[in-house]
């Protein structure tokens, strides 16, 4: 990257960037205005009104009615006022529930992880893509399409609305004489309510208006910056030609929207902008922005978004220096995925070849075609070892005859995962064919692909690609279960299934030895040991292909192996386990081993992880690995960690990402949280502010391996 470039904030985004720090430490609050105005729209819907014409108005309303807050020193506005409501205002929203308790209830599913189509969005505007509707409505097929489409432009009048009110905003700002940049956000917005962008700025304005309209309107409270070095390319590269933008204005706008991202979404949360990666023709798209979207996340240093490259055998090598280079500060980013690996698994699941390049972590882990998808993510978090300890309890119970060996109990245990997972999809369809009914998302129906072409709804099979992916939650700890009783009860006959059970629901109460035997001397995924290796492979491809035999809605359920938190939710909820692990404490973080169990160093442990195949876990797969920051600060642990990284890669691994820092500073931190406010940690697929997590996750991420080369 040979740009001259600040290695600060300006002083007015250092300023907005603390109050984003200082607001994710607090209570959050919600925007008033929007449930009163549901309430106020319902009450005007009638049973002969179709309900996607209802849930336009409902997103047409909120956005319409949103109040917009304005702070010196944005860069891009349009922000929603988030506050306590009055004592007025409380006996209205109380009034308003009564109403909103007669609505249907929204079935459930994934109504967010949205990464919309800005390309078409850049190019027609507003007004274009309205015109376009109108154009598609006059030649409507059927009466569903009529409804579509009149529903469609409901919602983008809205969204128009909210630019303009936006645009008024800063025009009030101005005659106030408020500090900052207003008559001409003015102008921008009052454009942009109709007309598509001209200049870089104008497209990162309009991306943050439509994240805006999709996080409040329709509750797509996940939507994604996502692809950003691809989708604003060309303005930044118009911008340059013609002197109208430097690259460190660009860097600024960047970190203003990545702020403003953190002035808004929760802790616990998660948005992703992805860079890097190559097109259906081979070619790196690796330019200007790729860099800049990395240097942003340094600057800035909030937990949002996340940022990760899209890895293959031709990103270039500066690329992963710099990289390398930014993971040494401890801030966790960026995260890699391979890119050739997640493209291959679209196409399997039926994407073009075009749109298999074009893809996005949602927000963890998970993949979806940028622009093209309605696929639901995490449905549900799956606990593989609960399989386990069910068959167990059983036995213990007499409801269940105790497997005479070792790969009787393993396909007992097998056939009990069968069911969670069979389980979890018919509910699953049951959902996906009530959100037909009472769901229906019409703003996204505009930005998803092929809603508009085909004249249905978002929810009513319009997007290109559907799917539904679960998440398997503890695959280490099953493994290493299994392996536990292999050896004590199978081979060793040291105490029978039943015994062993009584020993798990005493939480190892009087068998501290066993427990320790049990962690040290038995055989665990993650060392790069072929028997271990062999059956977490064997265990993971069973799910992959259990999952794969159940279908959603006529469509692919798809596997994955992240957790996000619920390896601490899931753990807290789980007995102690056969592997020594104790009671109510996590699950392993994600694909890779258990924490603490990698004996044999960093390259063992991806060697185990990418022992077994990751194409079809489009679900997504994590794996963590954690080193302390001082053996990152030469070049040469610099070019240690790049050749682990590439490893990983090279063997087929999915993704991987990395905390860089020691367990003495996160216990320093759990003492003393006040010095270390902005402390990210990357979890299990997301990251969060080391100070946020609870106890139980804190100690979980401290007892992650912390390798040395």
């Amino acid at each position: 990257m040979n740009m001259e470039l600040s290695s600060e904030l300006t002083p007015s985004l250092a300023l907005l960037r603390e109050e984003a720090l200082r607001r994710q430490s607090e209570e959050q609050h919600g925007i008033v205005e929007l449930e009163l105005s549901d309430a106020l729209e319902w009450a005007a819907h009638t049973q002969e009104e179709p309900w996607l014409l209802w849930r336009a108005r409902r997103t047409a309303g909120r956005l319409r009615r949103m109040p917009v807050q304005l702070d010196p020193g944005e860069l891009l506005v349009g922000k929603p006022h988030q506050r306590m409501p009055g004592a007025e205002e409380l006996a209205q929203r109380e009034a308003a529930r009564a109403v909103l308790a007669t609505i249907p209830p929204f079935p459930g599913g994934d109504p967010g992880h949205f990464h919309p189509d800005y390309e078409t969005l850049f190019h027609l505007g507003i007004n274009g893509l309205r015109a376009h509707i109108a154009a598609l409505a006059a030649n409507a097929a059927d009466e569903e399409a009529r409804i579509e489409y009149t529903a469609c432009d409901m919602a983008l009048a809205g969204m128009s609305d909210y630019l303009r009110n936006t645009a008024a905003a800063c025009a009030e700002a101005a005659r106030d004489g408020m500090s900052g940049e207003w008559v001409a956000l003015s102008s921008m917005c009052e454009r942009l309510a109709t007309e598509p962008p001209r200049t870089f700025h104008e497209a990162l304005q309009l991306m943050f208006s439509t994240m805006v309209a999709l996080w409040y309107g329709e509750d797509h409270g996940l939507t994604t910056p996502g692809r950003m070095d691809r989708t604003l390319w060309h303005f930044y590269a118009a911008d340059l030609a013609t002197g109208r933008l430097t690259p460190q204005r660009a860097l600024d706008l960047i970190c203003a929207l990545y702020i403003q991202c953190n002035r808004l979404l929760w802790p616990g949360s998660a948005i992703s902008v992805m860079v890097g990666g190559h097109d259906a023709a081979g070619q790196d798209v690796t330019n200007d922005l790729t860099y800049l979207c990395l240097k942003a996340r340094q600057l800035t240093h909030l937990v949002y978004p996340t940022v990760a490259i899209a890895w293959h055998e031709g990103t270039p090598g500066a690329l992963m220096d710099y990289a390398c280079r930014m993971l040494a500060t401890g801030i966790g980013d960026p995260a890699f995925f391979h890119d050739e690996l997640i493209a291959e698994g679209l196409r399997e699941h039926g994407a073009s070849i075009e749109d298999s390049y074009n893809y996005m972590n949602s927000t963890c882990v998970e993949i979806k075609v940028c622009g093209a998808s309605h696929i639901w993510v995490t449905h549900p978090y799956l606990n593989c070892p609960q399989a386990l300890l069910d068959v167990m309890t059983a036995v213990a119970e007499g409801a269940k005859s105790a497997p005479p060996d070792f790969q009787s109990l393993l396909a007992c245990v097998k056939e009990r995962l069968t069911v969670m997972i069979r389980d979890a999809a018919e509910s699953a369809d049951l959902i996906w064919d009530e959100r037909g009914r009472t769901g229906g998302f019409p703003l996204a129906s505009c930005l998803i692909n092929d809603c508009l072409a085909r004249g249905r709804d978002f929810d009513r099979g319009g997007a290109r690609y559907h799917w539904v992916e679960n998440s398997f939650v503890g695959l280490a700890n099953l493994a290493d279960s299994l392996l536990a009783l292999q050896a004590v009860v199978y081979e060793e006959a040291a105490c029978t299934l039943e015994e062993f059970t009584s020993i798990l629901r005493q939480d190892y109460a009087g068998q501290e030895a066993l427990r320790q035997c049990l962690r040290t001397r038995v055989p665990c995924y993650g060392n790069d040991h072929p028997a271990a290796d062999a059956l977490a492979s064997e265990l993971a491809h069973f799910l992959i292909s259990a999952t794969e035999a159940q279908d959603v809605g006529g469509h692919r359920y798809v596997p994955g192996f992240f957790c996000w938190i619920m390896h601490g939710i899931l753990g807290g909820q789980t007995m102690a386990t056969p592997d020594g692990r104790k009671a109510g404490t996590p699950l392993a973080d994600g694909a890779g081993a258990a924490q603490g169990r990698e004996l044999a160093g960093p390259t063992a442990s991806v060697l185990s992880t990418t022992a077994w195949r990751h194409r079809a876990a489009l679900g997504g797969v994590v794996h963590n690995a954690k080193f302390p920051r001082a053996l990152l600060q030469t070049p040469q642990g610099q070019k240690a960690l790049r050749a682990l990284i590439e490893t990983y890669l090279r063997r087929g691994g999915f993704e991987i990402q990395l905390n860089v820092v020691d367990a003495e500073t996160l216990r320093d931190a759990q003492h003393h949280p006040e010095h270390y406010g902005d402390l990210v940690v990357r979890v299990a697929g997301y990251s969060d502010y080391f100070t946020h997590l609870s106890h139980t996750m804190q100690e979980e991420v401290i007892a992650r391996t912390e390798h040395r080369f």
